[in-house]
């Protein structure tokens, strides 16, 4: 699927601050990437963590499956522009319990 404007920006915005952030960030090539599949992950240290980038807030309803990999250790989360904080939390600990979605939901 190809990813629109916004949704770009996005995607780039979080990827870098990952990467300033000390971040070995994987990603899925944009072109054939499916909703249930994570925009990247990332890991640092001994932490993987796998992202779903959205541009706009994630109803309940539509949320991606981010407990896919909970049973390999790997925490999953659903960031919005609006999540730019939590992000940067998680991103600069990597301490914060995995989920909340941009439905500010935990």
């Amino acid at each position: 699927m190809k990813l629109a404007m916004k949704d770009l920006a996005w995607h780039e915005e979080i990827t870098s601050l990952a990467r300033r952030l000390g971040w070995c960030v994987y990603e899925s090539g944009r072109l054939q990437q499916r909703p249930e599949n994570p925009s990247f992950m990332a890991s640092r240290g001994g932490t993987v963590i796998a992202v779903w980038a959205r541009s706009a807030a994630v109803r309940s309803s539509r949320m991606p499956p981010i407990d896919r990999y909970a049973g390999a250790g790997i925490a999953g989360y659903c960031w919005s522009p609006r999540d730019l904080p939590r992000a940067r939390l998680v991103l600069m600990t990597a301490a914060v319990a995995p989920g909340g979605g941009s439905d500010g939901q935990e």
